[in-house]
């Protein structure tokens, strides 16, 4: 009986060490938090996407945007932010709160960038009649996890 029980205390030991933590999704309020106090809000169409990194588990970009409509003070014509994608059958994104992004050239898209060239925040997808509903119902934006919807 002693040497199950030290056995098992063995067992348990080497699992509890070889174990990793992971970090999990954080709650939806948090990432609409973000994509609220993020400084560039705006509808932009997608210039230029550029490849600033490929690992095993994602690949960094930076998108640069040209502005359309913005919905906050100060945005740029021309501004820009960094977003993860997960390109290749191979890359094994890690557990955790990242949420991807996908910008092509020629995207219409509503925008959050923490501030012009930070963390892209939220990414929605437009045609002209729901860039339209946005730009005319500014107030009416709500946020989830890393895109914008109108609370008509």
């Amino acid at each position: 009986m002693k040497i199950f029980r030290f056995a098992a205390s063995v067992l348990v030991f080497l699992f509890s060490a070889f174990c990793i933590s992971a970090e999990s999704v954080m709650p939806p309020d948090v990432y609409a938090r973000m994509s609220e106090q993020s400084k560039v809000k705006a509808t932009a169409v997608v210039e230029e996407v550029k490849i600033l990194e490929t690992t095993r588990q994602s690949t960094w970009k930076s998108v640069v945007f040209r502005l359309r409509h913005p919905m906050s003070e100060g945005v740029p014509e021309q501004f820009s932010g960094t977003c993860y994608s997960v390109d290749h059958e191979w890359q094994q994104p890690p557990a955790g709160g990242t949420i991807y992004f996908y910008p092509e050239m020629g995207d219409l898209v509503y925008v959050t960038v923490a501030a012009d060239g930070g963390t892209i925040t939220s990414y929605t997808y437009l045609n002209d009649v729901m860039e339209s509903l946005f730009t005319d119902n500014m107030d009416k934006i709500r946020y989830g996890m890393g895109n914008a919807r109108l609370d008509l």
